[in-house]
């Protein structure tokens, strides 16, 4: 299926050049910000003690890219980080219109770790690794490209001017602290390796970036995913098995991270609708399964912003940026840009966040993590109606509080890795019950007795539902603890076509939820369905209930 980068089309690129980095200040999406104050290091971020250069040899040339890269050396300085005070995620001081204090909490995380010792993949489109900001935390010659002419290359190098997004997002994890130049990543002494496999989206090539170093990379950050439409997109079978394996193998058995945008379709458009339509983050057939982290966004004021999805599969939220307060970051050509925004950026900064914990406790396994990141996120936007017992559809349990991250993953004890995660699975036997068409909800239970699930980690949900126009269908599930996950809402999809149903097959589909996390298994759950515009009759066939926990 097509994948593509997770940042919502606002403004054209706005590039700080490096040259003028000293004197830059202004807000993205085109809109004038108030003057930001003179920058200033963070305060744990200490000096560079490295060598005072680093040197890359010349790049193979590709004949099919515009851009070429000669060998690079960068001087190794030591100095404030000019752009810093333009990075509201770090320290929102209300320097964009937003409130203060809505950031992910950084400086006394820093305190206990800058991500020494934590690898991370960054799967993309494209990694500018002789970036002045980026490359002290390269790790030479372990990247790798996909594009035909140079695979197996170790440049990634973008290979035009629209290849900027995997800078970009390398910007925010882990661009260098206090080098005299540029911004300051929240990982900045993390190590990174890039693979293009969205270069060109060639089949298998993802799937292959996903475990490539898995001995060797603790994270794998993935700022993309299916088109924002509404349609059901599944995920191709090699996806899952690399995500399965990745578990299971990864970081000598303690599982790779695998971190993914919620996605940017909170408001698209639909042909011959006023009114944008409402994506669902469950609609996504990367993001839905068990071990895959799903991120969320907010604003410079918490909220959600007008392109954020919901959905019952969100860990937790991060800043992502909107019109009049982008996230500032690198940018190709050793440059710089104000206006990056969207899921795209979200994703990094819990990747980020995740190298900070890892960094302190290396044994945390794949299962700990979003655990940890969901019992230590902030309550962000509290007057929504949306919270209900600690989890918020448009958030998930809340934002990325870095500090209070950092210190429970210090003092965690592991629930575990894939070798103890206990499975119960129930299923409806096969059915033909009418959902009816005049809007009455159907409900259907299913009972998972004598399950030894205590604690639970993640909810799947496999449904039987044959139907003319899967977007007519609202569905929910409810816990036996009384919990309610919504796992598909109403909408229209690409030319709002209901005979041709342009939002994809929904039977098989298979939904997930983290909503139900540390809820016992044992008990009465509840299916229901309700067919929200007349018209198109169908009817649920079985579904099948699978929770994973402890």
């Amino acid at each position: 299926m097509p994948k593509r980068p997770f940042t919502p089309s606002i403004t054209p690129v706005l590039l700080v050049a490096l040259a003028l980095a000293l004197g830059a200040c202004g807000g993205g999406g085109g809109s004038a910000a108030p003057a930001a104050a003179p920058a200033a290091a963070p305060a744990a971020a200490a000096p560079v003690a490295d060598t005072p250069t680093l040197q890359t040899k010349t790049p193979e040339a590709d004949p099919s890219c515009p851009l070429a890269y000669p060998g690079t050396t960068v001087s190794l300085l030591s100095g404030p980080d000019p752009l810093v005070s333009q990075q509201w995620h770090l320290k929102n001081t209300g320097q964009f219109l937003g409130k203060v204090g809505e950031d992910i909490n950084i400086e006394p995380a820093w305190a206990l770790s800058q991500g020494e010792g934590v690898r991370i993949a960054l799967v993309d489109d494209a990694l500018e690794v002789v970036h002045p900001d980026l490359l002290p935390n390269v790790v030479p010659d372990a990247s790798f490209n996909y594009r035909p002419a140079v695979r197996g290359s170790v440049f990634p190098l973008p290979c035009t001017a629209q290849d900027s997004h995997g800078t970009s997002v390398a910007g925010i994890i882990a661009s260098r602290a206090a080098n005299a130049i540029g911004t300051v990543g929240i990982a900045p002494k993390a190590q990174l390796v890039g693979y293009n496999p969205l270069s060109l989206d060639l089949s298998g090539d993802v799937s292959d970036a996903l475990n490539r170093g898995m001995d060797r990379n603790a994270i794998y950050n993935n700022s993309w995913g299916s088109p924002d439409t509404g349609e059901l997109n599944q995920a191709e079978p090699e996806f899952a098995q690399a995500i399965d394996k990745g578990l299971r193998l990864g970081r000598q058995g303690r599982g790779s991270i695998f971190v993914f945008p919620g996605g940017n379709g909170g408001c698209y458009s639909v042909t011959g609708r006023s009114a944008c339509q409402a994506d669902n983050a469950n609609f996504d057939g990367y993001v839905n399964r068990l071990g895959t982290i799903a991120i969320g966004a907010v604003d410079q004021n918490g909220r959600q912003p007008w392109y954020g999805e919901s959905g019952a599969n969100l860990w937790v939220s991060a800043p992502a940026g909107d019109a009049i307060a982008g996230i500032t970051t690198t940018a190709i050509r050793g440059a710089y840009r104000s206006d990056f925004v969207g899921t795209s950026a979200s994703a990094p900064m819990a990747t980020g966040v995740i190298a900070l914990m890892l960094s302190v406790n290396p044994s945390l396994t794949w299962r700990d993590v979003p655990i940890i990141l969901a019992r230590s996120a902030r309550r962000n936007h509290p007057a929504d109606p949306g919270w209900v017992r600690g989890f918020n559809h448009k958030y998930g349990f809340g934002v990325i509080d870095a500090a209070a991250a950092v210190q429970l993953a210090r003092q965690w004890i592991s629930v575990g890795d894939s070798g103890n995660l206990k499975q119960c699975t129930v299923s409806l036997p096969a059915s033909s019950l009418p959902i009816d068409d005049a809007g009455q909800p159907l409900s259907s239970t299913l009972n998972l007795a004598g399950c030894a699930i205590s604690a639970i980690e993640h909810v799947s949900v496999q449904v039987q539902i044959e139907h003319g126009y899967s977007g007519d269908l609202a569905i929910e599930l409810g816990s036996p603890g009384g919990s309610t996950s919504v796992l598909s809402t109403p909408r229209y999809c690409l030319n709002g076509d209901r005979l041709a149903n342009d939002c994809g097959e929904i039977n098989g589909w298979q939904f997930g939820s983290v909503r139900h996390l540390d809820e016992a298994a044992n008990g009465t759950w509840t299916l229901s369905l309700r067919d929200a515009v007349p018209g198109i009759a169908g009817q649920l066939r079985g579904w099948t209930l699978t929770v994973y926990g402890r």
